[in-house]
């Protein structure tokens, strides 16, 4: 291979003197002395003592020189295998370094793949429930509609009911009327006092079980029998909590239809009696009076 394909540069002219003639080229430098105490330095001063010397002295340096070769190059094979186990070294903690976190990524991955596979089942259990949530919310609304409508006739009815009673005393005495309108009123307030004492009453169903069960432990008890068997007991207790359960039940159900007559039905009432509200609370004012008396 040429020079010119070495640098790929065009070939330079040879320097010339200014006669024409070409310049001598000039020596090499010589080669930097081997560092002292080398196998390199010992082998160039055998060498040179090989060279002045006798034909048996140079036969033995021919074999001193071939072992310090040879341990030459052993020691710069040593030195090399452990430049490369060094490297080997590094290489083999490069590789756990890079394994170890590879493991890291696999397992983070992983615990979010879970992560996502847990939220998405949590994601479809609650749009499970959020319809069962809907359809029980399409009933309830149904029910109270329903609710509503069916109380809205039964007002409906029971207005016309006071209609007709209230036009039938139309023939009595105003003092008749007065007495009937305030019995109506009377019957109003205590239906009223009886559903907010039901209200607040069925509002905590504990504290509205514990009622009942203080109320049947409070009974009069009849002749009981010294011992009782388990058998006997767990029937008493089952009945009590029989008759608890019925009396909530009976609650619930007076709540749902109370008789509380609101102020514009009573007002209807009173201007079909042709009374003034002012007429019947002085009558149920001296009402007590005449009971004295």
């Amino acid at each position: 291979m040429s020079d010119q394909q070495l640098t790929d540069q065009e070939p330079q002219p040879k320097a010339k003197h200014a006669g024409g003639r070409p310049r001598k080229p000039k020596p090499a430098p010589p080669l930097p002395p081997p560092p002292p105490y080398s196998i390199e330095e010992t082998l160039l001063r055998g060498d040179q003592a090989a060279a002045k010397g006798t034909p048996a002295a140079q036969l033995r340096w021919v074999f001193k020189r071939a072992e310090l070769v040879t341990e030459n190059q052993a020691r710069k094979e040593t030195e090399r295998h452990d430049a490369l186990e060094i490297d080997n070294k590094r290489l083999h903690e490069s590789v756990e370094s890079l394994e170890r976190t590879k493991q890291n990524l696999e397992n983070e991955l992983g615990k979010k793949d879970r992560d996502l596979v847990a939220a998405r089942t949590e994601n479809d259990r609650m749009a499970v429930k959020l319809e069962e949530r809907a359809h029980e919310h399409t009933k309830l609304l149904d029910e109270s509609t329903n609710t509503i409508s069916a109380t809205e006739r039964k007002a409906k009815g029971l207005l016309a009911i006071v209609r007709y009673v209230c036009l039938q005393m139309k023939d009595h005495s105003e003092g008749q009327r007065i007495k009937y309108a305030a019995q109506l009123m009377r019957f109003s307030e205590q239906a009223s006092k009886e559903t907010h004492r039901l209200a607040e009453l069925v509002k905590n169903a504990e504290a509205h079980r514990e009622h009942y069960a203080a109320y049947y432990r409070n009974l009069p008890q009849g002749p009981v029998e010294q011992k009782l068997t388990s058998e006997r007991f767990a029937q008493l207790m089952r009945s009590q909590k029989e008759r608890i359960e019925l009396s909530m039940q009976a609650d619930r159900e007076r709540l749902a239809i109370s008789n509380f007559i609101p102020d514009e039905v009573m007002n209807q009432a009173f201007e079909l009696l042709g009374v003034t509200r002012e007429q019947v609370v002085e009558q149920l004012d001296t009402e007590p009076e005449e009971r004295k008396a």
